[in-house]
């Protein structure tokens, strides 16, 4: 006898596949059939008829790494966001930011660098990698987690904050702990080459941690160096060489060109990773839906003000000359490749963007909810001084966990266009990069990065058809991380899936509102256990923690 059987809907497999009619029948945790008609007794029946159902997503880029080590009660009200997109299985540890592996001396150090994306309530109780999964094992996910061990963990762990080139010693500590992650059920290793301590690694020291992951069977994903005009194409480049000299596949991250000048290059980045690919280089990509972007607060200010950590940094910011100093470089420096050398900077985001365009995310302290969504020229005009004493003063107010969201991603408010052949590409999955602590402000695609996706470019706009976009949602990134089981549906897979009205599909989040759930997700199935129903969360928590090499 079935479990449960969907009756009559549209199936779109997650292959790319025209759309069929058909009922699928869920037994236990998998699909048992998928026919025109399944005659056969079953526990519960749903017809679907009008409806499509297709796999659960998969979002290769997730900041939800500490929101998965949350009690039940907490991980519904703060992923619960996620499941109601149709989000099943996501990847964390990315752009070099995780909890694991953590050493007791530089554990202050990590949950300074990871506060941006830590909600309250965690409790830092592992030091391993398998440890930290232990945790989530224990809490009972939402969802299905896979997770990569970040350089910047890594690097934190073996050498602190340090800008220096790794010494032997640590670089054996290095190749410790990713070797053991990697054998504990890490996918690969992750860098955030514009954030403190990615920033301090050069590309000699990425070829030899990638490598260590990629012997282990991982990938290697990047937060590349730099996005603007004047290092974009280099940054794109050293991707490509750290694959090509270290052997390890690699994957680019939410490929963005960020300010205007940037977004002309777009195509020739795109001509380039096709190239590499036909050299050799085993490339893959991923996309966000969005003209912006979310991150820390930190990443306006030079690498030399960010040595040593966070509090390092707050003192230097309390010094006159130091914070002077880094007024001056904000306001003047332009990015120069390599980045290492005569103190170069690879991204100065303000000089990219300007100070309105980039808002406050989120500010812990009550004191400050005011300036939440205040772009930094009206933070500025709010305090009477000129924006970056204002933001630095709102740093050291706030200890110096503060998020952004960032505009003039690949596009703006007013245009599309740069984005549009990344989105549409063929080789590039579509990913959120977008989570929800609690806080102030989130990023909309917390709560609505694939209905926007499905709403506005399929239904509306018709730049991909429904079957192309759910492919870039589900066996695309199933088959970056290797799920052999998921992100299709077919007969013995996953029974990961997503029931959804493909004429009323919508994101509702927008900023000024961010926490809304979309229209036209109705069903939710998570390993044969219904996780939403009619657009409610049920309770139940049947995520499953995804290791590398396992068979679910």
């Amino acid at each position: 006898m079935f479990d449960l059987i969907l009756r009559g809907g549209e199936v779109v497999d997650g292959t790319g596949a025209p759309r069929f009619v058909a009922d699928v029948a869920v037994e236990g945790e998998r699909i048992a059939a998928v026919a025109p008609r399944i005659v056969g007794p079953a526990h519960r029946e749903l017809e679907i008829a009008g409806r499509v159902v297709s796999p659960g997503f998969i979002d290769l880029h997730s900041h939800s790494d500490l929101l998965f080590t949350l009690p039940a009660a907490r991980q519904r009200s703060l992923l619960g966001g996620r499941l109601r997109q149709g989000i099943t299985t996501e990847l964390v540890g990315n752009c070099g930011y995780g909890p694991a592996p953590v050493t007791p001396q530089n554990l202050p150090l990590l949950q300074l660098v990871n506060g941006f994306i830590t909600p309250d309530g965690v409790e830092w109780s592992w030091r391993t990698f398998a440890e930290y999964l232990a945790v989530v094992e224990a809490r009972r996910p939402l969802l299905n987690m896979a997770a990569l061990v970040s350089h910047g963990a890594v690097r934190v762990s073996a050498m602190g904050m340090k800008p220096d080139l790794p010494s032997a010693d640590e670089y054996a500590a290095m190749e410790r702990f990713i070797r053991g992650a990697m054998e504990q059920g890490a996918f690969g290793i992750s860098y955030g080459l514009i954030y403190p301590p990615g920033q301090f690694a050069r590309t000699d020291e990425l070829v030899r941690t990638s490598a260590w992951a990629g012997a282990g069977g991982g990938f290697a994903a990047f937060h590349q160096r730099g996005s603007g005009a004047s290092t974009c194409l280099e940054a794109v480049e050293e991707i490509i060489e750290v694959g090509r000299r270290s052997g390890c596949p690699v994957h680019h991250s939410h490929e963005e060109s960020v300010g205007p000048e940037a977004w002309r290059l777009v195509e020739r980045v795109i001509r380039r990773e096709e190239e590499a690919r036909r050299e050799g280089v085993e490339l893959s990509m991923d996309v966000i839906p969005y003209t912006w972007v979310c991150t820390t607060m930190l990443a306006i200010y030079p690498p030399w003000a960010l040595e040593g950590g966070v509090e390092a940094f707050l003192q230097r910011l309390r010094e006159p000359v130091l914070r002077d100093r880094m007024r001056r470089e904000v306001g003047s420096s332009v990015p120069a490749w390599p980045p290492w050398e005569h103190g170069g900077w690879i991204m100065n985001l303000v000089r990219e963007v300007g100070w309105d365009r980039i808002h406050i995310g989120h500010v812990n302290s009550a004191a400050n909810q005011g300036v939440l969504m205040k772009n930094l020229l009206e933070l500025a005009d709010l305090r009477g001084k000129e924006p970056f004493e204002a933001v630095s003063d709102l740093m050291l107010e706030e200890g110096g966990v503060v998020t952004q969201l960032i505009f003039g991603i690949s596009g703006d408010a007013e245009t599309d266009l740069p984005l549009l052949p990344l989105l549409t590409h063929p080789d590039r999955a579509l990913v959120s990069d977008a989570w929800d602590i609690g806080k102030g402000s989130p990023h909309p695609g917390a709560y609505g990065a694939y209905p926007r996706v499905l709403g506005q470019y399929v239904l509306e706009r018709r730049l991909l058809s429904l079957e192309e976009a759910i492919r870039k949602m589900t066996s695309l990134p199933a088959h970056r991380l290797g799920l052999s089981t998921r992100g299709v549906i077919r007969d013995g897979a996953m029974a990961d899936l997503v029931v959804f009205d493909p004429e009323k599909i919508r994101e509702r989040a927008t900023c000024a509102n961010p926490r809304l759930y979309p229209d036209g997700i109705e069903q939710v199935f998570v390993s044969g256990c219904q996780a939403v129903s009619h657009g409610e969360l049920t309770g139940e928590q049947a995520g499953r923690v995804l290791r590398r090499g396992a068979t679910r």
